[in-house]
């Protein structure tokens, strides 16, 4: 019993030895955090130790960073046993501010090792002005208005912000309004002074009401619980009849919408008349009702009134185009545009001018 005992603490003790044998790697560490600084200092740097605990050299055949932004150094030679080499890492934090997580790949003759740098770049005032040009309080961001572009009814758009907290508080993100038919999500939701957030916007078409150019708007919180004024952000939205899944036949049975006129004039308009009524007839020549989805117009001096939204088949509707002379512009001259939507597969919208000229 003694001899086997004897036996098996001496294969322990020569595995051990074999184990031990060649190079051996013991970091000091393997993350650095520069925690929170500014830009203003440029370049930082911060050293990795490793001490070879083997009983042969160990060698470092490379050190790469993820980024260009990092820049890693070292003494190519081996490293004896019991020495110890440093690896200098420099982050370059110019013109990057926010959060940071970089990489360090370093490949020897022992195997691979990660090494990770860390920290929060508070952004110089110039920086900020041109990646966040938008003041919203304690946030800044990168642009003011959401665009979705134009989205088919049934489909979904999305839209991104990009927002930077300049103060020394941790910010939560939120929405203070919107319109219904958008979601909004902040990531992340805790914003740590200097760091980057996005808001995600989501515009889902089937929960809007309206067509053609909608826009609306966002207002911003920085936080739920601050009392301050809310930023506001504009969306805007042009959405339109999704006619791509219509067979030839569903073709064949839709509406046709025609136009008595795409140009109405108006003749001696005075300054101080009473408003100007003309009529804009909308006949469905289709095999199916006409919806008039959206009839309008930008112009201050002119307002549309529709008779009613469906024009049944072999149907006409009118539209009454009312103008104000007193708010025409300065230089008298009226050019104004109504805008007509409908779910006619060939000829969904269309364009109305309003022309005419104050002249007395």
């Amino acid at each position: 019993m003694k001899r086997s005992i004897l036996f098996m603490a001496m294969v322990s003790a020569v595995l051990m030895a074999m184990a031990q044998k060649g190079p051996n790697m013991k970091w000091l560490e393997k993350v650095h955090d520069f925690g929170a600084f500014s830009e203003d200092m440029g370049m930082v740097t911060c050293e990795f130790k490793v001490i070879n605990t083997g009983n042969e050299p160990l060698v470092i055949y490379s050190a790469r960073a993820n980024c260009g932004c990092t820049t890693p150094k070292y003494n190519p030679d081996p490293v004896q046993p019991g020495d110890t080499l440093v690896i200098s890492v420099a982050y370059d934090a110019k013109g990057r501010p926010g959060k940071f997580n970089k990489n360090v790949y370093v490949t020897t003759n022992v195997g691979n090792v990660s090494l990770d740098i860390v920290g929060t770049v508070m952004g110089a005032s110039n920086t900020l002005k041109s990646r966040y040009p938008i003041e919203a309080g304690k946030m800044r961001l990168d642009t003011s208005i959401l665009t979705f572009g134009t989205v088919p009814k049934g489909k979904s758009a999305w839209a991104y912000v990009k927002g930077y907290n300049v103060s020394t508080d941790s910010l939560h993100p939120s929405v203070f309004s919107k319109p219904e038919y958008v979601d909004i999500v902040f990531e992340p939701k805790a914003v740590g002074p200097g760091e980057q957030f996005v808001m995600s916007a989501t515009a889902v078409s089937e929960r809007c009401k309206d067509w053609g150019v909608v826009t609306d708007s966002i207002k911003l919180l920085p936080d739920p619980l601050m009392s301050v004024q809310p930023t506001a952000l504009s969306t805007v939205m042009i959405l339109k009849e999704d006619f791509s899944k219509l067979t030839p036949a569903q073709l064949a049975e839709a509406p046709k919408m025609s136009l008595d006129t795409e140009l109405i004039t108006l003749e001696n308009i005075s300054r101080k008349s009473k408003p100007i009524t003309r009529e804009l007839v909308i006949t469905n020549n289709g095999n199916s009702p006409l919806h008039i989805r959206k009839v309008s117009s930008i112009d201050e001096a002119v307002k549309v009134v529709a008779e009613g939204n469906v024009v049944e088949k072999g149907k006409q509707s009118k539209v009454k185009v009312i103008v104000d002379p007193s708010k025409i512009g300065d230089d008298g001259l009226l050019n104004a545009r109504i805008m007509l939507i409908t779910d006619d597969p060939a000829n969904s919208e269309k364009i109305i001018r309003v022309a005419g000229e104050v002249t007395k």
